[in-house]
């Protein structure tokens, strides 16, 4: 169980890249992201919900393997921020939604930067989720403008 849970949490892996783990595993995201979309699926609310719950779970599960808060091998918090960035937008967003959340989860603005500080599986997910909303709600301002 724990090689699922690490397989999962890590983002197949890409958690242990020597370089830029956070982009590697977002990177992750968004193929697995286009993949969904190019198969005719929406991301739509209880998709997202679900990868939250189970990626906290995973997130939480993977801290106590790696003995280590928010060791930097877990990467499904990125995946899920990711599809978050993503949701309501469609494939044509792919590239910018990449960007915005990679900015804002490797700047942490506020309020983003208080919430890491929160302990297990939360605590690692919260502020790719918030990273993840806040990339979504600015290319949505965006393309209402465009």
């Amino acid at each position: 169980m724990n090689k699922i849970i690490t397989l999962l949490a890590t983002g197949f892996n890409s958690g242990f890249s020597p370089v830029a783990p956070g982009t590697v595993g977002t990177v992750v995201g968004l193929v697995l992201t286009w993949l969904w979309l190019g198969l005719g699926f929406e991301i739509n609310f209880p998709l997202v919900f679900i990868l939250i719950i189970v990626g906290t779970y995973l997130a939480d599960s993977a801290e106590k393997f790696f003995g280590e808060k928010d060791a930097q091998q877990i990467v499904i918090d990125e995946i899920v921020g990711f599809v978050i960035a993503i949701y309501g937008l469609g494939s044509n967003m792919l590239v910018p939604a990449f960007i915005l959340f990679r900015l804002f989860d490797i700047l942490k603005p506020p309020p983003i930067d208080k919430f890491q500080e929160l302990e297990g599986g939360v605590g690692v997910m919260i502020d790719d989720v918030l990273a993840g909303i806040m990339a979504n709600l600015l290319l949505r301002l965006i393309l209402f403008f465009v």
